[in-house]
């Protein structure tokens, strides 16, 4: 049988009653850069955990989720090492250990009520890189290990997508929010360029309920979910900027007044600097607004899976 320690007041109950606690499926945290514990899993703080903290928006996520309505699903942080370079074989890593947890999770709820439980992720920064390559090598594939669990994964809440499909943030369409907008006159997309980010295709898929599956949320400014687009020279500027990150060959650190002379465009070098001058207050830092909104999707949707599922 699962057990989650976030969830371990409500396992405690059902079990004072007599009852299986069955929740309406799993969500799975994945936080970003350097969080506080990393590599070990994050601990959001809740009501009955005094002692954790809010490593991002992320764990955020699950700490308000288990606030408002605890019981309701199986909450998990997913651990992983989270470093600032070279950020590609960590958000592997992660995307590895997601896929680990999702599995367990879903093969031990079948064992114990006879189908598969419907599945949402939630992930910030660089840990939706991190969902991104689960996404596109363990899902999507018809020979991937998590393949067989396509047809329950409801929803991947994603904040500041570095690899987000150009011109498409559906999370803040559907929350109201204003969203990426545009940059030179162009649709904005995430800082990877065509080397990594997102095609429409693996973006626009359907969950069972008709819903979008990806949702992403990305605030206007945020370098790197709302990078100029590939088509333009700024765009495939930043894309190299960010490559050198993604494989570590260079250290964000160690820049100082060479950034201009390793990013190579006027343009691409002042969106860099204005996002780096403004330290917490950059807009990559500011999903406020929108964990709030995934924290009442989430309830909304765990309300509404018992009806779809017909138990």
């Amino acid at each position: 049988m699962f057990w989650s320690p976030l969830n371990a007041y409500a396992q405690v109950r059902a079990g004072r009653n007599g009852m299986l606690w069955q929740p309406a499926g799993g969500v799975f945290a994945v936080e970003g850069t350097v969080y506080p514990g990393a590599p070990l899993p994050p601990t959001p703080i809740t009501d009955n955990d005094d002692e954790g903290w809010w490593a991002g928006f992320a764990s955020g996520a699950i700490g308000g989720l288990v606030n408002v309505a605890d019981g309701q699903w199986y909450v998990e942080c997913v651990g992983y090492p989270a470093i600032t370079t070279p950020m590609l074989p960590s958000a592997t890593i992660g995307g590895h250990n997601l896929g680990v947890a999702v599995r367990s999770f879903a093969d031990a709820f079948k064992v114990a009520f006879g189908f598969y439980p419907p599945i949402c992720v939630v992930s910030w920064s660089q840990g939706t890189m991190a969902v991104n390559i689960w996404w596109t090598t363990e899902v999507l594939p018809e020979n991937g290990t998590s393949h067989y669990l396509m047809p329950y994964i409801y929803r991947s809440y994603e904040y500041g997508q570095p690899w987000r499909a150009e011109g498409i943030s559906i999370g803040d369409d559907r929350a109201g929010l204003p969203g990426p907008g545009k940059l030179y006159g162009k649709a904005t997309a995430g800082v990877g360029g065509t080397k990594y980010n997102l095609t429409s295709a693996q973006t626009l898929i359907a969950a069972p309920d008709g819903v979008n599956v990806i949702n992403g949320f990305n605030n206007k400014g945020d370098l790197y979910g709302a990078a100029p687009s590939p088509s333009t020279q700024a765009g495939q500027v930043e894309a190299g900027f960010a490559d050198m990150i993604f494989r570590g060959t260079v250290s964000i650190k160690s820049l100082g007044s060479d950034l201009f002379k390793i990013i190579g465009d006027v343009e691409a070098g002042f969106n860099v600097l204005k996002f780096f001058g403004a330290g917490s207050n950059a807009p990559h830092y500011h999903y406020e607004q929108a964990m709030g909104w995934v924290i009442s999707d989430l309830v909304a949707l765990g309300n509404s899976l018992p009806h779809q599922l017909g138990v």
